[in-house]
């Protein structure tokens, strides 16, 4: 069996206790709520969430489609520059002094009450809300790759600028393959974190999407359809999720993160 296979096979068999505890509660909850006569509207049963989530009265695939878009894109935007800023810190002490201040100051203002003021500066389209998907990833994404870039070892340092002067070819060679694991941890952090971005912004104007679906659900007093795409918003951001964690094996298979 191939190493991959191998890993892959692992993995999952450490979900099982994890598998097995949500299908325990789920029972409890589905066995619980009728004897307790807890009323729909309150807390509806699994049974029910299920069923609408396999129906076709709501587009799941559409609506799951758009909210996950938007996640990935602004993801994908603040990985990159997440990424090149924390190894601009890494390397230059003035950038250092100047922008780690910035960027936890921009980390201490609430997002939530940032995001209506996106959409008077961009517009009530798409956009806004990939900003908003972006500055809750980026933070993260900045911090980890920094402390990934500025763990290389000092001996390991002074020997490739002993070869080259060129801090380009230390960045190539030695502080990004050395900050990936650190990269990826920040990732793994603003990945799920994406949909969460996606689905406020959603809250604040959108015509369709998970986050518009859970907002008309409270609207309704349909519990069900809440719970139904709540339901699907989890299971978009552990796909989501297993996307980076597959490309973290790729890119650093010699990592046991």
């Amino acid at each position: 069996m191939a190493p991959w296979a191998q890993s892959a096979k692992r993995r999952l068999r450490s979900l099982f206790p994890a598998i097995l505890t949500v299908l325990a509660i789920a029972l409890l909850w589905q066995l619980g709520v009728p004897l307790l006569n807890v009323p729909g509207y309150i807390l509806p049963l699994p049974s029910a969430i299920i069923d609408l989530v396999l129906s076709a009265k709501v587009h799941w695939a559409y609506n799951a489609f758009l909210t996950l878009a938007e996640a990935l894109l602004g993801f994908s935007v603040a990985a990159i520059v997440g990424v090149a800023l924390a190894a601009a810190i890494a390397f230059s002490r003035p950038l250092r002094t100047v922008a780690e201040p910035l960027v936890v100051a921009a980390q201490l203002i609430p997002k939530v009450a940032l995001i209506p003021v996106l959409f008077l500066w961009f517009g009530f389209d798409v956009v806004p809300r990939i900003v908003a998907v972006f500055l809750v990833c980026f933070f993260p994404i900045v911090v980890a790759s920094a402390a990934g870039f500025m763990a290389v070892d000092e001996n390991l340092a002074d020997l490739v600028r002993s070869y080259s002067s060129s801090k380009l070819l230390m960045l190539r060679k030695v502080s990004f393959p050395v900050a990936l694991p650190s990269i990826f941890a920040g990732l793994k952090i603003a990945i799920v974190l994406a949909p969460v971005g996606a689905v406020v912004a959603e809250f604040i104007s959108s015509q369709a999407g998970l986050g518009f679906l859970i907002l008309a659900g409270e609207e309704q007093l349909n519990t069900t359809l809440v719970f139904a795409a709540t339901a699907v918003l989890i299971l978009g951001a552990f796909l989501l999720y297993g996307i980076v964690l597959i490309a973290e094996k790729l890119v650093i298979p010699w990592s046991n993160s």
